[in-house]
């Protein structure tokens, strides 16, 4: 691909943000100079521009947030996302916004690897009936509200009954979700372009019930038992549903449903940057005397 092909790009501003709102227009004017067509929309806005079917790539001006929002949106399509980062951590984006011309421009030369990564299909059941359904590119959370009271879940894996769980709640994250809730719960890192499931009950109660991962494709069902009037169903912890008792929540995989352009620098070397792994200590061996 010759960045002199017309391409058709998603650019997705962060809402709000003066500075990746004026960037956005200078991005689309730079596109549309070479040829591209561009749709520029404000993130977190029901825009009809994401059922278009013909983006080759999408642009997303943000943080780790709007990154999440904008992918969930996506999921299935094949259009792969690139990152340029106007939040905190950026551990989705692939360029800080002085670098965004070089960026695109390897995007449009197709010089940019792109990693498949899988997300979580969710469905919430009440009294026999569908309430709700989704996708999650991070995680899905079932965990108590605002009182300090312990939720009893009910955990089946492929329909084998797992066990009866107390405690504050549970996590279920994609390998790109470990990143997230789940390695601050005490679960694993796990490497982002892997096909699993990553299992984190938070806070177990007396019986201790370990971090654990599973094949992307199990299928979970969970029931609430017993649990605070405000314990709740949230997705990549931007979407929220209040749940009641004897809901069942059913959760499992969704293999390579988002594409995310990739920088080269290796994954172990992004979650040092990123600030999950301590720097080393120095060397002072070199001085010490025998």
């Amino acid at each position: 691909m010759q960045s002199t092909d017309c391409r058709h790009i998603l650019l997705v501003c962060k809402n709000r943000h003066k500075d990746a709102i004026a960037l956005g227009r200078a991005a689309e004017e730079w596109l549309c100079r070479k040829g591209h067509i561009v749709t520029r929309i404000t993130a977190g806005e029901d825009s009809p521009a994401y059922a278009e079917t013909a983006f080759d790539f999408a642009v997303v001006l943000g943080g780790d947030g709007t990154m999440l929002g904008v992918a969930r949106r996506l999921v299935g399509r094949n259009i792969p996302l690139l990152g340029i980062n106007f939040g905190r951590v950026g551990f989705l984006t692939n360029a800080q916004p002085e670098q965004w011309q070089a960026s695109l421009e390897s995007c449009l030369r197709a010089q940019m690897p792109v990693q498949h990564c899988m997300a979580l299909q969710w469905s919430l059941l009440r009294r026999g009936a569908a309430v709700a359904t989704g996708y999650a590119v991070n995680d899905v959370v079932l965990g108590r509200g605002s009182l300090a009271r312990l939720v009893t879940l009910e955990v089946f894996v492929d329909e084998c009954r797992l066990r009866v769980l107390r405690g504050d709640g549970l996590v279920f994250s994609t390998p790109v979700g470990t990143s997230g809730y789940c390695v601050s719960a005490g679960g694993p890192l796990v490497y982002s372009t892997l096909e699993t499931i990553a299992f984190t009950p938070l806070c177990p109660f007396l019986a201790g019930t370990p971090p654990m991962i599973f094949p992307g494709g199990a299928a979970f069902r969970v029931r609430l038992l017993q649990g605070a009037a405000d314990c709740c169903l949230t997705i990549d912890g931007q979407e929220g549903l209040p749940l009641e008792r004897d809901d069942t929540v059913f959760v499992t995989g969704a293999p390579a449903a988002v594409s995310f352009f990739s920088d080269t620098a290796c994954f172990f070397a992004k979650l040092r940057s990123r600030g999950f792994f301590a720097p080393p200590a120095p060397d002072h061996s070199a001085g010490d005397k025998q």
